[in-house]
């Protein structure tokens, strides 16, 4: 019962370092779109934070491994993660950027959530899991904030 318990546990370790490398990837590809100076300081952010976050997924990973017969994460890119890419190449406004990045943001936070539950209240890395967590809400927030903001703009434009 344990072991399949600690399968489970690197399974989701797993999906949320590969969820962390989708980030990774979006943001990096967002960054190539023309856009204004604070949303590229969003993207910038968004970017080396998912880096930092998937190198300390990598960190509780190995930590957890050590107790397992696993194999390595594997730098491999996903079907989904193909798609968004391809999404973010025809995105033309910002709106349809912080569409995109929002959606995977709320995947990201929806792993974090499910892997919170196997972590001790008091361990270092449901300590991370938490700050990983409430950074990303900050992103979804304001992914949220900018993708409205620019509709707002479009519909003020249109009423004039």
């Amino acid at each position: 019962m344990e072991n399949v318990k600690g399968e489970e546990l690197i399974m989701m370790i797993k999906a949320l370092w590969n969820e962390q490398k989708n980030r990774e990837i979006l943001y990096l590809e967002a960054l190539r779109k023309d856009v204004n100076g604070s949303f590229r300081r969003v993207l910038s952010q968004g970017h080396v934070s998912a880096v930092l976050f998937q190198r300390e997924i990598g960190w509780i990973y190995d930590y957890f491994k050590c107790f397992l017969n696993d194999k390595e994460l594997d730098e491999k890119i996903s079907g989904s993660s193909r798609q968004a890419v391809r999404i973010l190449e025809e995105a033309e406004h910002q709106e349809d950027i912080a569409r995109c990045l929002k959606k995977n943001e709320a995947t990201t936070l929806q792993l974090y959530k499910s892997l919170r539950g196997y972590m001790d209240k008091d361990s270092e890395a449901r300590k991370v899991l938490d700050e990983h967590l409430a950074r990303i809400s900050e992103f979804y927030e304001t992914l949220r904030k900018l993708e409205i903001g620019n509709r707002k703009m479009i519909s003020y434009t249109v009423a004039a």
